[in-house]
């Protein structure tokens, strides 16, 4: 092999969502540790350092469903339930078998229909996570 070109990879048939991801995301372990320290201060009920630790991790690594989810609780917390409902359904749409998001879900808007698995909307990777 010419060393111009590097090592092949193997091409698996893949869904293209995740290939995307994969490529898009710099590197898998980004945003863990502002989670860390989010899930600390929130066993603390230091909400509002625990929201700006998991909009951080949103903000380093956007695909990580987890970290939306912990976000959401956080601003649940906080009562800003407008905006934690934005991010479930987000998690929701992306990950309709989330355990902890469907959980949350049903516990504070149990009259709501659940989102839909890949619809539409609001951009589900919280790129306007500033806004509160």
């Amino acid at each position: 092999m010419p060393p111009e070109q590097g090592p092949r990879r193997r091409t698996r048939s893949r869904d293209p969502q995740i290939i995307r991801e994969e490529v898009l995301r710099p590197s898998h372990y980004l945003g863990y540790d502002r989670d860390e320290m989010g899930c600390y201060f929130l066993g603390r009920e230091a909400f509002e350092l625990a929201e700006s630790q998991f909009r951080r991790a949103v903000w380093l690594n956007p695909y990580e469903a987890t970290f939306k989810t912990h976000w959401a609780i956080a601003l649940i917390r906080l009562d800003r339930m407008a905006k934690a409902q934005h991010l479930l359904e987000a998690v929701l749409r992306d990950k309709p078998d989330d355990r902890l998001a469907s959980e949350l879900w049903s516990r504070y808007w149990p009259g709501k229909a659940r989102p839909k698995s890949g619809a539409s909307g609001a951009d589900s990777r919280g790129s306007n996570q500033g806004t509160e």
